[in-house]
This record gives structure tokens, sequence and C-alpha cells, in this order.
């Protein structure tokens, strides 16, 4: 990571020493100073002050404690601690998601491709089926972001839905379904019933005898470890510092005790996973979210080699998929002599299949 020019950081100290001490992780000021308004707004929205009225000592006391704890989540950002496992939080659709380190956070991009997912089903763009009844499986669902977001987006749909969400790690599906109740309990999502359900479940996506009991779907989601161990290692690429140091492996990287398929680098051996697990699921949209184009064309060639995803509709989704593209942003890309349409502004982010 290049180090600070002197000047700048001498321009943060003017301003506040909170921003300050933010630079180091957020690398320009305007983001320090966005940031350091979060965290106040944080600390303002989440403190549980005692003061009786008239007691002029007791919130001068309340307010110190404000100060310091400001003081004190600022430090812990400029160390590089995400912020989102800062304030404990991240916005994502019209949810607020819990974060907790030892989960991946949840990323803007990751919300759009999520959100375009559901406005395309929504507004008619994919006709799954006749009846309107519709099944959701979302592989790696750390957080539960993706599963929660579709649900949201879905749930006054016509027909019957049913959203699982799935992910190896115990921690993860605790918090999934934290997050489903804590959503639920503010009045933002549908709570579960017959006709409208939503399940977090703690599964191996190798094992097969655990993937044969998931029935049937329409639609299979997952963003999954997808980062090279080399890239990780050695922080090469978009990978950043704060991300290697506090965010989990797991969720990134491609264990390296996992099954080796021919001509499949490492990185990419959950998307085969994950197309054999289709043959079984028999989804009719797959999505998958990828780590940039060269691993995107990669997926693009993975879903060619499997019989029953060769024929499929292919489409590469940018960071913003329902934004026009930039002057400079190719609407199609050639992948072995085929034309792939790009969806959207921004790097590749996402790939799509309807088969």
């Amino acid at each position: 990571m290049p180090r600070l020019p002197p000047s700048l950081i001498r321009q943060a100290g003017a301003i506040s020493p909170h921003v300050r001490t933010l630079l180091p992780a957020c690398r320009d000021i305007d983001s320090a100073v966005t940031e350091l308004r979060w965290i106040r707004e944080h600390v303002r929205d989440t403190s549980n002050p005692r003061v009786p009225s008239g007691d002029g000592l007791q919130q001068q006391r309340e307010e110190e404690v404000g100060r310091r704890r400001v003081a004190r989540l600022c430090a812990k950002r400029g160390r590089g601690v995400p912020l989102q496992y800062v304030l404990g939080s991240q916005p994502f659709g019209r949810l607020d998601v819990r974060c907790r380190p030892g989960v991946l956070v949840p990323r803007a991009e990751t919300e759009a491709c999520v959100m375009h997912l559901g406005e395309m089903i929504r507004g008619g763009e994919l006709l799954l089926n006749q009846s309107g009844d519709m099944r959701v499986v979302d592989f790696c669902t750390g957080t539960g972001c993706i599963a929660l977001g579709l649900y949201d987006a879905l749930s006054k749909a016509e027909g019957t839905m049913d959203v699982i969400g799935i992910d190896v790690s115990h921690v993860a599906v605790n918090l999934s379904r934290e997050n489903l109740k804590r959503n639920v309990d503010r009045g933002v999502l549908v709570p579960p019933a017959d006709r409208k359900s939503i399940a977090f479940r703690r599964e191996d996506v190798f094992d097969d005898a655990a993937m044969r009991t998931i029935p049937p779907c329409d639609v299979l989601v997952s963003n999954p470890p997808y980062i090279s161990s080399s890239v990780w290692t050695y922080g090469r690429g978009q990978m950043g510092y704060s991300v290697r140091k506090y965010e989990p492996k797991l969720a990134l990287v491609p264990g390296a005790g996992l099954p080796v398929y021919d001509d499949c680098d490492h990185a990419d051996v959950f998307y085969v996973r994950l197309l054999d697990v289709a043959d079984w699921l028999k989804p009719k949209v797959l999505l998958f979210e990828v780590g940039d184009l060269e691993q995107a064309v990669r997926v693009v060639r993975l879903v060619r080699r499997k019989a029953h995803t060769r024929l499929a509709k292919c489409e590469l989704w940018r960071d913003w998929p329902d934004l026009t593209p930039e002057e400079d942003e190719a609407p199609e890309l050639e992948v072995n002599g085929e034309v792939i349409s790009v969806r959207g502004s921004g790097n590749v982010r996402s790939v799509f299949v309807r088969i």
C-alpha cells in the first residue's frame, strides 16, 4: 500500500484529528470525512442516554462517553478494520444486515446485481414458470444478504415462494438467521409463512448426499469463494490489505483440500461444483458472482462444457447492471467465437445463465 503524502496527513489533521486517524484506511479526505460522519451517527443512534431533564453534569458525562466511543471506533477503522465490522451492519436494499468478523461483508456491487435480478423476475423479463411458484437457492450465503434480498424483492409476487440459503460455516448460518429475524422484527421483511418461506441451512456444497436433499429450484445464485491462493497471499489485483487481514479466508479462497477438476483453475472449483449441483436441482436461471473479467470468461467456458448448460444463454453483468454503459465499455465480448452480451457499467462482476 503506497504511503500517504505528509501534506495530505496535515490537511486531514486540520479538519479533525479523527479524519487524520481514518485517513490510512480511507486513503482520501472525502472518504474519511464521510466515514467520520457515519461513525458519529452510529454512536448517536446506538447510545443509551440516561440523562434526567435538567441534569447538566450527567449530560456532560454522557457526551464525554460518546466522544470516547467515537475516538475508539475511529482508531479501530484507522487500523484497517472494515467499516461494516466497526459499525456492526451494512445496508442491503431495504435491509439492514448485521456484520461480524468471520462472515464476509456484503458489497454494494453484490447488492446491485441481486436487486437487478429481482427486478427482472418481478417485472416478467424472466418467466420462470406458468404457476408463478418459485424456489431460490443461495449457496455460500454468508450474512444471508442475497437470499434475504431476493426474498424481499419477490415476496409480493403471486404464487408460492421458497428461499433456501446454504453455507458450510456455523457462524454464517447463525448470522443469516439473526438477519432474517432482525429484518422481520423491523417490519421490513414479510414473516415466513406457508406460501412465503425462507430458511438457512448448514451444508457442504461438496457433499453429494447433502446436495441431493435440496429440492429442485428455479433460481440458483452464489457468491462463492473465487480468489486464488496467490492473490490472497500477495494481495494482487483488487485484493486489499483490509480484506486479507480481517475478512474470512474460508469465504474468499477455495480450500486446498477441495476436489481437483481437469482444465480448471483452483480458484474456479466452486463454479464447476455448482454447475454439477445445478444438474440435480434443474434451475432455469443461474447467477454467479466472479472476481474479474478473466474469471468471468473462464466461467462461461465451464458453462459450455456441461451438457445441461451447453446451449444456455450466457450474459456478463458489470458492477451496476441497470446502468447504461460508458462509451469505452463494450456491450459484447467474444468467448471462443461466441458473442456474449455485457450488461451495465463498471467492472465485470457476475455471470448470468438462462437455461
